[in-house]
């Protein structure tokens, strides 16, 4: 328990390229295909099929069918997601306890979740009162005193 912040591990600048490439390339197999007019045809499967299979997209040394640019987009894509979600870490800024307060006047006990440097600020163990709260059984005023702490 606690606050905690994700934290970017080396690689994630080279999973954001993966990603920005794969979303390149599927948007240049749609538009491709927009300019083939796969999109306005009244049979769209079969027109779809005969664009991704005999369109050819690229410069001559790279010259590749559609199908393979739109599984290397869809590779380069999933592949860099996956990157991005993998290089994080989450890394504790401040370390929770659960104090157990009781009432001075009620003995009424309740669990109240404090942060560790307050704790350690104020001067527990020595010191064993917190600032004054309202008992939500008998309504007073008071100091609690901490009965227990757990992690």
């Amino acid at each position: 328990m606690g606050i905690t912040i994700l934290k970017k591990k080396p690689g994630y600048t080279i999973a954001l390229a993966l990603c920005i490439i794969g979303a390149l390339m599927l948007l240049a197999v749609i538009w491709t295909m927009w300019n083939d007019g796969v999109f306005s045809s009244p049979d769209v499967p079969s027109a779809l099929s005969t664009s991704l299979f005999n369109t050819t997209l690229g410069i001559e040394p790279l010259k590749l069918s559609l199908i393979y640019y739109l599984i290397l987009g869809f590779v380069l894509l999933i592949g860099g997601v996956a990157i991005l979600v993998g290089r994080r870490e989450r890394v504790t800024v401040v370390e929770e306890v659960s104090a157990l307060l009781e009432c001075p006047f009620c003995k009424n006990q309740w669990r109240e979740s404090l942060s560790k440097a307050h704790l350690k600020s104020m001067g527990y163990p020595k010191v064993r009162t917190l600032s004054r709260r309202k008992c939500t059984q008998c309504a007073k005023f008071m100091r609690p005193k901490i009965a227990s702490t757990e992690k």
